[in-house]
C-alpha cells in the first residue's frame, strides 16, 4: 500500500473558499479523516488476476438508513475498466444511493466493494483518501466556488492536494483546452453558462488524473441541446483517456447516446443489467420497458386505441406490438407476413433508430385473421426474431 499523500498548508484565501463551500462530500474527499474504524468488510470472491478483475466489485451490497428506510439490497455489480456503465431507474429507485457507495461518500449496510482490486471498506482513513483521488465525481447542480475563477474551481484539487504552482498551472491549461474552455479561464461562475459550469466540474473533476469518473445526473440540469454536447465530451474523453465512467440518469435518451452496458434499478433492487443494445432492443423487465417508452415512443394515441379495441371486439383482429433488431429493420415485415399468411395488416405505430451500431425498431399493428392464421403469422414473425406481444 502506497504512502498518503501530504497536503500542503491552505492559503488563505483557499481556507475562506473551502467555507463557502456548499458540498461538503467534494471535500470529503480530500480532508483529512474522522479517523473512525470502518465497518467490517465482506469477502469478496475477486478474480487472481489484474486483466480479469473488474474496476468495481460490489457483491450483496444493501443499504438501509437511519428509521429503517431501505435504499438498495442485496446489489452484485461489476464495472469494467474503460467502459461508459450507466445506472438508471426512476426517482427513488437507489440510484444516487448506489453511486454515493462508489467512493464511500455513503457506507453499505451489508456487502463489500472492491475498487481496483482494494477492499474499500478495509481501508484506514489516510487509505481511503489515498484511493479516492482516483475516483473523480461531478454533480448535477456544478457545486463550483462562486469566488473561483474558472482555472481557479480546476486548480483547487490540486491545491488541496499539495500540488507545486508550475504543475498546478500546467494541469489547469491542459484540462481547460480538454473540455474546450482555454479562452474562459478567468471569468466568474455567474458569467458563465450551465453547460459550461459542467465543463468546469468536468475538468475539475479530471484534476487529479483520477481512474472512474462518477456523474450524478450530470445532464438533468440541462437543456437539450446542452445535454448532448457534455454526453459528446464525456464520451470523447472516454475514448481519448481510457476513462471509465460511472453515470447515473432517469433518462434513457442518455444511456442510449453515451453507455457501453446499464444497470437498471428499481425499488432499491437490480431489474436487469447487460449491454445497452440488448436491454434497449429486448427489454426483459417491466420498469425498463416503462423507461424506454420516452425513448421509443410507442404508446397508442388513446383514439386509435379505442378505434384498434372496437375492431378487435368485433372480431376482426387483434392489436400486436412488434419488437426486432438487425437485418429484418431492413425488411418489408408486414407485407411479408400478409404475404405468407391469410391476415390482414394495420400500421398504427412505428419507430426505427438504432443503437451502438445495431438498427432496432418496433411496430404496432393491429393483425386480422382466422386463429389459426393468427397462431400461425406470430410463429412466422418469431422465427425471423421478431418478439411479438398483444396489446
Amino acid at each position: 500500500m502506497g504512502q498518503p499523500l501530504t497536503l500542503a498548508p491552505l492559503t488563505a484565501r483557499a481556507r475562506r473558499g473551502l467555507v463557502r463551500w456548499r458540498v461538503g462530500e467534494i471535500v470529503a474527499r480530500f480532508r483529512a479523516g474522522t479517523g473512525r474504524k470502518a465497518p467490517a468488510a465482506a469477502s469478496l470472491p475477486l478474480p487472481n488476476t489484474a486483466a480479469e478483475r473488474p474496476l468495481f466489485a460490489l457483491r450483496g451490497i444493501g443499504k438501509t438508513f437511519p428509521g429503517g428506510v431501505t435504499a438498495l439490497a442485496d446489489i452484485d455489480l461489476d464495472i469494467h475498466e474503460g467502459e461508459i456503465f450507466g445506472i438508471i431507474g426512476r426517482s427513488g429507485a437507489g440510484k444516487s444511493t448506489l453511486l454515493r457507495l462508489l467512493n464511500l461518500l455513503e457506507r453499505p449496510t451489508a456487502g463489500g466493494i472492491a475498487f481496483d482490486g482494494h477492499d474499500l471498506l478495509a481501508l484506514d482513513a489516510a487509505e481511503l483518501r489515498t484511493r479516492r483521488r482516483r475516483i473523480g465525481m461531478i454533480f448535477q447542480h456544478f457545486n463550483l466556488l462562486s469566488s473561483r475563477t474558472v482555472a481557479g474551481n480546476v486548480a483547487l484539487p490540486l491545491e488541496l492536494a499539495g500540488a507545486s504552482k508550475a504543475a498546478i498551472a500546467r494541469r489547469v491549461d491542459e484540462l481547460l483546452e480538454l473540455v474546450g474552455l482555454a479562452e474562459l479561464r478567468d471569468r466568474y461562475p455567474a458569467q458563465i453558462s450551465g453547460g459550461q459550469k459542467q465543463r468546469v466540474g468536468i475538468a475539475r473533476a479530471l484534476a487529479t488524473h483520477p481512474r472512474v469518473l462518477l456523474c450524478d445526473e450530470a445532464t438533468s440540469a440541462l437543456d437539450p441541446e446542452t445535454t448532448q454536447s457534455i454526453l459528446a465530451l464525456l464520451a470523447d474523453i472516454n475514448r481519448r483517456l481510457g476513462l471509465t465512467i460511472v453515470l447515473i440518469t432517469h433518462q434513457m435518451q442518455v444511456i442510449k447516446a453515451v453507455a457501453h452496458r446499464v444497470a437498471v434499478l428499481d425499488a432499491g433492487a437490480v431489474a436487469e443489467i447487460g449491454d445497452v443494445a440488448d436491454i434497449v432492443t429486448a427489454p426483459r423487465s417491466a420498469v425498463t420497458r416503462t423507461l424506454l417508452r420516452e425513448l421509443i415512443g410507442d404508446e397508442i394515441p388513446a383514439s386509435v386505441r379505442e378505434r384498434a379495441a372496437r375492431l378487435a371486439a368485433d372480431g376482426n383482429g387483434v392489436v400486436w406490438r412488434l419488437a426486432f433488431r438487425g437485418a429484418v429493420v431492413d425488411t418489408p415485415l408486414l407485407a411479408e407476413l400478409s404475404a405468407a399468411h391469410p391476415v390482414a395488416t394495420h400500421l398504427l405505430h412505428g419507430y426505427i433508430d438504432e443503437v451502438r451500431g445495431v438498427p432496432f425498431g418496433s411496430l404496432v399493428a393491429l393483425v386480422a385473421g382466422e386463429n389459426e392464421h393468427l397462431r400461425a403469422a406470430a410463429g412466422f414473425l418469431a422465427a425471423r426474431g421478431v418478439r411479438v406481444e398483444e396489446v
